[in-house]
């Protein structure tokens, strides 16, 4: 009787050209998810901000349009009960203060500023409309007849610091125009500005 030899079937198996290419396949899809991610993470950053400093500027100018004309117009006002904020303590409890932002004491931030990183503010009122008698006439140049303060988070203690001023906006014009100015730096490093501007009248704020 003679034996025949048991054939095994093969066993296949992978290269390791095969294993390689299949490890940096999966490196390549790695680093895709990873930067897509990183990117989607930004692009949220920026959505984050750009919706602060939304609000922000609202809340700025809801405190101008709450005011009458001549508290827009005056410099010291503006800067003490505008721009810092000043709660009354009465009626009891005083209103929280805003957390403080960068170097910002609590009293010189806004509600919404949190996410804006190395923020500098700039708030200028200056005269849009000339009275019709105006005491004293206001300056041949334009550019003196303005207000303007500048707030920077990241340096000067965050408080606002007078750019120019005239004593005189709420007799020499009718009509003012207040422009705040944001610009801070995002997350992917990039320096951004947002705007808005407002017209104020004494027909339609106040005496």
């Amino acid at each position: 009787m003679t034996l025949q030899p048991t054939s095994h079937p093969k066993i296949g198996a992978f290269t390791i050209a095969e294993v390689l290419v299949a490890v940096l396949v999966c490196v390549i899809f790695a680093v895709a998810a990873y930067a897509t991610n990183q990117r989607l993470l930004l692009a949220l950053k920026a959505q984050r901000e750009t919706t602060a400093a939304s609000m922000m500027l609202q809340e700025r100018m809801e405190k101008f349009r709450a005011r009458a004309f001549s508290e827009v117009t005056d410099k010291d006002f503006v800067k003490n009960n505008i721009l810092t904020f000043n709660p009354s303590s009465s009626p009891s409890p005083t209103p929280a203060f805003p957390p403080a932002h960068g170097s910002s004491q609590a009293k010189y931030s806004t509600w919404s500023e949190g996410p804006l990183n190395n923020l500098v503010e700039t708030v200028t009122v200056s005269g849009y409309q000339q009275a019709v008698s105006p005491n004293p006439t206001p300056s041949a140049t334009p550019s003196d007849n303005y207000n303007q303060w500048t707030r920077n988070t990241a340096s000067g203690g965050g408080n606002p610091t007078e750019q120019n001023h005239d004593d005189n906006l709420s007799t020499q014009f009718d009509l003012v125009k207040v422009d705040i100015s944001l610009t801070w730096t995002s997350a992917n490093g990039r320096s951004r500005t947002r705007d808005l501007s407002a017209l104020f009248g004494k027909g339609n704020i106040g005496p």
